[in-house]
This record gives C-alpha cells, structure tokens and sequence, in this order.
C-alpha cells in the first residue's frame, strides 16, 4: 500500500475502534432504539443529494435491515446489558466466520478447511469468554452481541451485490431503510420524550457523540474503506478489520476503565486468532 492509504487504514481501525466506547458514551444519552434511530435518519440525509445507486431493491433492503438496522441494534442492546466496548468489538468481529456459514447454507458456497478451523477457532474463544464474565446478565449480553454478528453476517450476502455502486450511495440509501420503522419502534417502547429526546431536550454532548456515530465513522469511513477495496484486493484490505477490535480494547481501556486480562484476555486473543485464520485462508483462496 501507499504511505497515503496506509495511513488511511490506520483512521478508519482507529475511528471505528474509538466508535464502541462513544456508542457506550451516547447509550446513557438515548436509549438503543431512539439512538439506532436517530443515527440512521442522519445518516440517510445524504439521499437529498445522491441518486439512488443502481442496485435491486431487495439488495438495498437486506443491506439496511441486517447490515445496519439489525446489527446495531443488537450491538446497543447488548452494550446496555452490560457488555463492555471492547468485548463488544471483538466478538461483533465473529460476522466474518459467521458470514462463511450463512454463504454455505444459503448460497451453495463451499469453504475451504482453513475457514471451517478459523471458525471452530472462534468459537471456542467464545466459550472462554463467556466463562470470564459473571452473572446472566453478562452471558444475556454476550448471546445478544452474538446475534449483532450474525445480523451482520446476513448483511453481508446483500451488500455483496452492490459493489458497483458508490459506498457513500449505499450507505446513504440504507440508512433510510430502518430510520421511520426505528423511529416508530422507540416511540411506542420508549415513548415521544425519549424518542425525540435530540431536539426536546437536546445536549451538546448527545449530539457530539450522535455526529461521531455518523460523520467519521459512516460518511468517512465507509468512504476511505470503499476507496480501499477499489484501489488493492481485498485479501489486503481484510486484514485491515482486525484492527479495529485492537483500537477498540485499547481506547475502552484509557475512557471508561475496561480491564482485559486473566481467562477474557485468552479468550479474545483466541477469537481474534479464529477470525485471522479465516480472512487468511480467505486470502489465500
């Protein structure tokens, strides 16, 4: 890579990392659904301007309710059961294996026994973790984050088919697929206060974290990300992901006090190693 793009990959690791310990900031601001709302309706305001890309509808629709609506919710959830940033970083990393398994049942794809070991890999590292954290609560929230990560993976066999459109495009159009049913979701469970908590009761510190979850980390991200994989293969840029789960564990430990060691950090050493495997052996088919 170029020292330019280099240095791009090493924002985006490092925007997206920082984004887990904001989005645990913005959860004692909003709740899940008001927030995962409010992101999205931002983050579709740039269709007033962008054509709609050129991909079918059901590709749009399944990249905005898995990639985006159904990921993040989960992920939120999952943060306000407790589950600390960076755990929440390094097992959400499990749609890349997770991706293998949905490719192989719902698509015919056959893997290579490299993927299928990274994923065995993976899971085990999972089990250690979920013997590191204590109370039902936790394990509720790691079983939560679980699905964050298969929604993702879902997600990932829509957003196949628009590799040919602008990211920036798709990411605009798919935000607008969950905003109104997660504006109206947290308006009858939340209700109209805590829904429209943003401009009723604004803060500028809701609304730093809202704009962080948004500007840098859709709008520019996915655009230094999309320019990424236009310019190199993406067995280059793959590896780029596991960086993230690093920035993340490191900036949740300066900002909020998360403390990684003992069985967890084994486990997350271990499920970092599964998904490594698997994007190699990826790499090398």
């Amino acid at each position: 890579m170029k020292p330019l793009h280099i240095a791009a990959a090493l924002l985006i690791a490092a925007m997206w990392g920082l984004n887990f310990t904001m989005i645990r900031f913005g959860l004692d601001e909003f709740t899940p659904f008001a927030f995962a709302a409010w992101r999205f309706v931002l983050g579709a305001l740039p269709v007033l301007v962008l054509p709609r890309p050129a991909i079918s509808w059901k590709a749009l629709a399944g990249t905005g309710i898995f990639l985006f609506g159904g990921q993040f919710v989960f992920l939120f959830y999952a943060m306000e059961a407790g589950l600390p940033p960076g755990l929440s970083s390094v097992l959400v990393q499990l749609q890349g294996p997770l991706t293998l398994v949905l490719a192989a049942i719902a698509l015919r794809e056959r893997a290579t026994k490299g993927q299928w070991a990274g994923l065995f890999v993976a899971m085990i590292g999972v089990i250690v973790i979920a013997r590191s954290v204590d109370g039902s609560a936790s394990l509720f929230a790691v079983g939560i984050a679980l699905l964050s990560a298969l929604s993702w993976a879902a997600g990932n066999l829509f957003l196949r088919e628009t590799r040919a459109a602008s990211v920036l495009s798709v990411t605009a159009w798919a935000s607008l697929v969950p905003a109104p049913a997660l504006l109206l979701v947290s308006l009858l469970h939340d209700g109209a206060a805590a829904t429209f908590a943003p401009i009723l009761a604004p803060s500028w510190w809701a609304w730093f974290v809202l704009l962080y979850t948004v500007v840098p980390v859709m709008w520019l991200g996915y655009l230094l990300w999309g320019t990424l994989l236009r310019t190199y293969p993406a067995g280059k840029v793959g590896p780029v992901s596991l960086l993230v789960p690093c920035c993340a564990l490191v900036f949740s430990g300066w900002l909020t006090g998360e403390a990684v060691g003992g069985l967890r950090l084994v486990g997350i050493a271990v499920v970092l190693g599964g998904v490594a495997l698997g994007i190699f052996a990826s790499i090398r088919r």
